[in-house]
């Protein structure tokens, strides 16, 4: 490996790889662990060439997505706002709630509570139970 490969060679198989270090690996011939060591050695060559790529790599696709938006694509809208509009409140999450033993007990209680109105009010359970517990 040493000597094997200018670092500018392999900036170069880099940007016709779009910062694809397994692609441009493929192109020269090398393991991509070979890119990944000249990156470490010629930082200002190398390294640069990969993040100047990915970058470059990056910007297309966020064009990509905002021309998408433009268009109406409710794909692209929701994405976008679940990523970008996370302080507007546009996440999707699980709302995690902990409760005290006394306050799941009490929980309980006014479940079971509910159950038992419900059964005197249709003790042949004809009813459908299609009312929600309150």
């Amino acid at each position: 490996m040493a000597g094997r490969y200018q670092p500018e060679v392999i900036a170069e198989a880099i940007r016709k790889s779009q910062g694809m270090v397994y692609i441009a690996a493929k192109r020269l011939g090398c393991s991509p662990q070979t890119i990944y060591t000249y990156a470490r050695k010629y930082p200002e060559i190398v390294q640069r060439a990969i993040d100047e790529a990915r970058g470059l790599m990056l910007d297309t696709a966020e064009m990509k997505l905002y021309q998408a938006i433009a268009e109406g694509e409710s794909w692209a809208i929701c994405f976008y706002l679940k990523c970008q509009g996370k302080h507007r409140g546009y996440v999707e999450r699980l709302e995690q709630v902990q409760l005290t033993d006394e306050q799941l007990d009490r929980l309980i209680e006014r479940e079971l509570a509910e159950a038992e109105r419900r059964a005197e009010a249709d003790p042949a359970g004809v009813g459908g139970g299609s009312e929600p517990a309150a």
